[in-house]
């Protein structure tokens, strides 16, 4: 287990980009430049990194499943609850998109590097796997339908499609399976670089992103509830049933209590959900993982 000063550096770089942003050194503009600098290139190059050297065992085909069983049932009891808050069309929409997608890549993928290392992260991103499947597909689904727009199932596979860190993924144990690594080594240096910035720039760029306020209190704890509390439960309840292996209980058990999505952000803006309700929620709900996932690592 890493020393508690690695874990301090990590929260210190949130801090460091939330104050840059409160002396008007950076603006909050900056954040969307940021991340999809890290969506595109910086993440990606993690997960190859991560991936390419990773021991394959049919036991972590069980992570991707852990993902569809925990988001789903999000997704099912986000849906069950909704009516007691009375929410208007485009609010109800970001909050079944709220309690289903987890943001693993830009806010636990970190966590899992700092205390883990690459093969920690190698476990939460076959779990990431599952549950992104989730969030592109039925979680776009749903941003389509609340923001009225006829939903296609070519635009649902084009949005899969283009999901860079699922090319990466496939990629990176492709180059695995068939033991291509001294092939690409050559290119390994520069991945490594990448991949060494990852970290540094997620966090930054949740710093300048946070902006926490409380809007439509109920609505929100409700999804709070759902991602902090309900989801650790199911989680819980696969992790016994199949039995899972140290590594693979902890990623199941701490994955599963991943904020938001980003990526709800997004689909919020493009289908004119509430995004005023989205962006502060997921700030708030950031503010928490902050606090409790290094709570998680420690406990398990």
């Amino acid at each position: 287990m890493v020393s508690s000063m690695s874990n301090l550096l990590v929260i210190l770089l949130v801090i460091l980009g939330y104050l840059l942003k409160r002396l008007n050194i950076v603006r909050m503009e900056l954040t969307d430049s940021m991340i999809r600098l890290v969506f595109y290139v910086f993440l990606p190059a993690t997960l190859f990194y991560s991936l390419i050297q990773l021991e394959l065992k049919t036991e972590l085909l069980l992570l991707p499943l852990a993902g569809i069983f925990v988001a789903s049932s999000c997704y099912a009891v986000a849906y069950l609850i909704r009516n007691p808050f009375r929410m208007e069309k485009k609010t109800e929409g970001s909050f079944l998109i709220t309690s289903g997608m987890m943001n693993q890549g830009l806010f636990m993928y970190p966590f899992f590097l700092t205390y883990l290392g690459t093969n920690g992260l190698s476990y939460v991103a076959f779990y990431d796997i599952g549950q992104a499947f989730l969030g592109l597909t039925l979680g776009y689904y749903i941003a389509i339908k609340y923001g009225n727009r006829v939903a296609k199932a070519e635009n649902v596979l084009k949005n899969m499609l283009g999901f860079p860190s699922l090319w990466a993924f496939s990629f990176a144990l492709l180059v695995n399976y068939l033991g291509f690594y001294s092939s690409i080594g050559t290119i390994i240096p520069l991945i490594e670089v990448l991949h060494n910035c990852t970290t540094p720039l997620i966090m930054l760029s949740l710093g300048i992103f946070l902006e926490p306020r409380i809007k439509k209190p109920n609505a929100m704890l409700g999804v709070i509830f759902i991602r902090f509390v309900f989801a650790m439960g199911i989680a819980i309840l696969f992790s016994l049933l199949f039995n899972l292996d140290e590594l693979g209980r902890i990623t199941v058990l701490i994955a599963s209590t991943a904020p938001p999505a980003m990526l709800t952000l997004v689909y919020a803006v493009e289908e004119k959900l509430d995004v005023d309700f989205t962006s502060e929620l997921l700030s708030i709900c950031i503010c928490i993982g902050l606090i409790y996932t290094p709570l998680l690592f420690a406990l398990l």
